[in-house]
């Protein structure tokens, strides 16, 4: 197949996932034409996925798919925003029709649990990655921002941490599973989570009305506490047993690498019930871990020198 028919191949695959009311020039065009909402703000987010990287170099297409969406997804929800549209750019070495039908049928499933729309993008020859970029909308000056928790905040988490590192532990115990069944295992198989994160645009509506700063986990849980209080003089204090952890995981390993993409967040005292309520509503569990303090120690208790053997992942 021609890089045409390559599209073409992946357009029919997306079915509904490239198709949206409001979407007036979709792909095919050299750029997306969206009617935008009145009296909402724009959120923005570019994530890149890197064979060998942020998925295994022999994963199947369905389950890149997949990781791509959530992986950008992600990042739009934890600003208190709801995903509205992806633009995705894949870079392939071959022209791998089958490869390439799998991946397109992963992004569709990503896109339907999201319950958003690919508006374009591109496709071209090279190393493989997936660019994502995911745009969301939130009403206007109602975004959440990660930095801007207040002392005395409960600090929050969605899930359970620590499926990352026991995935990759288990590396060489893996087999080729597709993504039909592999989604069936989310909640009892670490290589399901890893491979196929959470989604978590039922927690929206909880973000904005309760969060007072959210992000999301993609660099290890110590990296994304200290998104928490960046530019402020405030610090936290971490109740290490209170940190839902898969089975076998290790903490260390939760806050050196951990990319569950769940999201932890901080929230006032005051609003503990209606998160909990939220939680229960929307079927996704919570955990409040701690809390922001108001001078700049970072503490884990009882583990006090945890911080001390991992500061989370960088590229560079």
């Amino acid at each position: 197949m021609n890089e045409v028919e390559l599209i073409q191949l992946i357009l029919d695959r997306l079915g509904t996932a490239g198709r949206d009311a409001r979407l007036k020039i979709g792909p095919g065009d050299d750029a997306a034409v969206v009617e935008w909402e009145a009296e909402q703000e724009m959120v923005v987010s570019t994530d890149v996925c890197l064979d060998g990287v942020h998925v295994p170099s022999d994963c199947p297409g369905d389950l890149v798919g997949y990781r791509s969406v959530a992986m950008s997804v992600s990042d739009v929800v934890a600003m208190g925003a709801v995903p509205q549209y992806l633009t995705i750019a894949l870079t392939i070495e071959q022209a791998d029709v089958e490869w390439i039908a799998a991946f397109a049928d992963g992004v569709r499933d990503g896109c339907s649990e999201a319950d958003t729309t690919v508006i374009g993008g591109n496709l071209a020859k090279g190393v493989k990655q997936i660019t994502v970029t995911a745009i969301g909308s939130v009403p206007r000056g109602q975004a959440i921002l990660r930095n801007t928790a207040q002392p005395k905040d409960d600090i929050w988490v969605t899930g359970k941490l620590g499926a990352t590192s026991l995935a990759l532990q288990a590396k060489t115990k893996w087999s080729p599973r597709g993504l039909s069944e592999l989604k069936r295992l989310t909640s009892t198989d670490v290589i399901a989570r890893y491979l196929l994160p959470p989604i978590r645009t039922r927690f929206v509506d909880c973000v904005r009305e309760c969060a007072s700063a959210c992000t999301d986990i993609s660099d290890g849980l110590a990296f994304e506490l200290e998104q928490l209080v960046s530019g402020s003089t405030y610090g936290y204090n971490v109740e290490t047993h209170e940190i839902p952890l898969w089975p076998g995981a290790e903490l260390g390993d939760v806050l050196a690498n951990d990319d569950c993409y769940e999201m932890l967040f901080t929230s006032s005292k005051d609003k503990r019930e209606v998160v909990l309520n939220f939680a229960q509503s929307s079927g996704i569990s919570v955990s409040r871990i701690g809390c922001i303090v108001s001078t700049d120690e970072r503490t884990f208790t009882p583990d006090h020198d945890v911080i001390s053997r991992s500061s989370g992942y960088s590229h560079f």
